[in-house]
């Protein structure tokens, strides 16, 4: 792997690559930092015992624990793509002819899946905030009123759909799809934190007579991850050879054609 990477940094297209993807993963990672203006974040500690915030953090980055603009994440864009391909399917005929029209129907198809994530990131963000200003007790939003509500609705909107032009820019213009890499830096920068919530849960506050069994625990984790990491590459790398047998066909090169 390490000589591959080396390879790769040779070839100066790979290498703006590289370095276009890092500066957008990077500006991802500092917008996840800034809150919204109006949002007490300290109040979403005290839902930090019933998981939801945690789950929810994970799939935004980390963006969620501060209520950043990038709270919601890619999510309402990944909704609305489902939303579209599901009324591909003889729902929508005007979708269904957009389908067939090669790259012209793929545009406007993704026009169409924009506009979406604009309503479900709008309708999304309020609902939301809505939620957690009751499972705080009325704390997470500091002036709570309509124009309040419809101002910070705005703001996780935009910041939604800033998230989604950064993705296809690095589909674009760096390396693999974009969405998908933006996701993967949200995980990433969540597992410090999580690696050392389960230190602390693990070894720090458990018995001495016990932390043998919270080793065990981690390194079995270990492994698990690993084990899971590397069916997942196996099967994605998967080729199945299905062989191809022709009738009338006089060769003398042997029967080796497949269909991958």
């Amino acid at each position: 792997m390490i000589a591959t990477l080396k390879n790769a940094l040779k070839v100066k297209d790979i290498r703006h690559k590289m370095l276009f993807t890092l500066i957008v993963l990077l500006v991802y990672r500092l917008g996840a930092s800034i809150s919204v203006p109006g949002i007490d974040a300290g109040q979403l500690t005290k839902l930090g015992d019933t998981g939801l915030i945690s789950i929810l953090s994970t799939v935004s980055g980390g963006g969620l624990s501060n209520y950043s603009i990038f709270a919601l994440g890619v999510s309402p864009y990944i909704t609305a793509q489902i939303i579209i391909q599901l009324l591909q399917m003889d729902i929508v005929p005007k979708f269904v002819e957009w389908s067939k029209q090669g790259e012209v129907g793929r545009r406007k198809l993704n026009q169409v899946t924009r506009y979406l994530t604009i309503i479900l990131a709008f309708v999304q963000g309020i609902g939301i905030t809505a939620g957690f200003q009751v499972l705080s007790q009325y704390g997470l939003v500091k002036n709570p009123s309509v124009q309040q509500y419809l101002v910070i609705g705005v703001i996780l909107t935009g910041g939604t759909m800033l998230l989604t032009w950064m993705g296809e820019q690095i589909t674009d213009k760096g390396l693999g799809n974009g969405v998908s890499m933006i996701i993967f830096a949200g995980i990433i920068a969540r597992l410090p934190s999580g690696v050392k919530e389960i230190w602390t849960d693990q070894i720090t506050n458990n018995d001495p007579s016990d932390r043998w069994q919270g080793a065990l625990f981690m390194v079995g984790l270990l492994i698990l991850v690993i084990v899971v990491v590397a069916f997942v590459t196996w099967v994605q790398q998967a080729n199945r050879k299905i062989p191809i047998q022709y009738t009338r066909r006089v060769t003398s090169a042997g029967d080796n054609s497949y269909l991958p």
